[in-house]
């Protein structure tokens, strides 16, 4: 159900948008949409970082981590188009890698370590957490950073569908835990939450949870 959705999303983004490589972006967000927000900062030292997205969609986020702050990328998505776009933007860029492939499986598969992982509203509550969440720290070293946004457990459009370009809306599956249960869920896999933040503007409420945790 979320490949069908995440492959017809980047369908219909590559109908409109030139197919060339593109300057890494000079800064990335945790938001649905750019504002004020936390950027890279959230992340630590990034130069020479091994840095993993989980989720990369067009990996217009990695780009800007390997391409502006110097670290090491590989950028992961469950939908093959959205790879190609990714590929086709940033796959010249030194450093950078895209693959296309469901996130617990690579996970389970990979014989890597990482400095940092991460997702903005990507694998990280599209995937079982329970699965997801102990495989990543099985993934990073020591002293590695998690982080993640996901739709805010307490926003008022809760939903279980996506929104295209066209402005039309398919189903998705997602797993959405209160924030005490993401905090516990990553206490249990060996991490200590050591930033969590609540994104939106007042009166509609935090519609973005951030949490920046490291692995024990």
């Amino acid at each position: 159900m979320n490949r069908q959705a995440w492959q017809e999303h980047a369908r219909q983004r590559q109908a409109v948008e030139p197919a060339l490589p593109a300057a890494a972006p000079s800064r990335m967000y945790w938001t649905p949409e750019p504002d004020g927000g936390p950027g890279a900062e959230i992340l630590g030292h990034l130069a020479c970082a091994g840095v993993l997205e989980l989720g990369c969609g067009a990996g217009h986020h990695l780009a800007h981590l390997v391409g502006v702050h110097g670290a090491t990328g590989v950028g992961v998505d469950i939908s093959e188009r959205q790879i190609e776009r990714a590929r086709t933007r940033y796959g010249d860029l030194p450093g950078i890698a895209f693959v296309a492939d469901d996130a617990a499986q690579f996970l389970e598969a990979s014989c890597h370590s990482y400095d940092v992982c991460y997702s903005v509203f990507g694998a990280v509550g599209l995937t079982s957490p329970n699965v997801l969440v102990p495989l990543i720290a099985r993934a990073l070293r020591p002293g590695g950073v998690l982080a993640f946004a996901v739709p805010h457990p307490r926003r008022s459009d809760r939903g279980s569908t996506s929104l295209l370009p066209s402005g039309d809306r398919v189903p998705i599956r997602r797993w959405e835990l209160s924030v005490l249960g993401w905090v516990a869920l990553l206490s249990a896999a060996d991490f200590r939450v050591d930033d969590l933040q609540h994104l939106g503007e007042p009166p509609a409420g935090p519609k973005t949870l951030l949490i920046v945790a490291r692995k024990s």
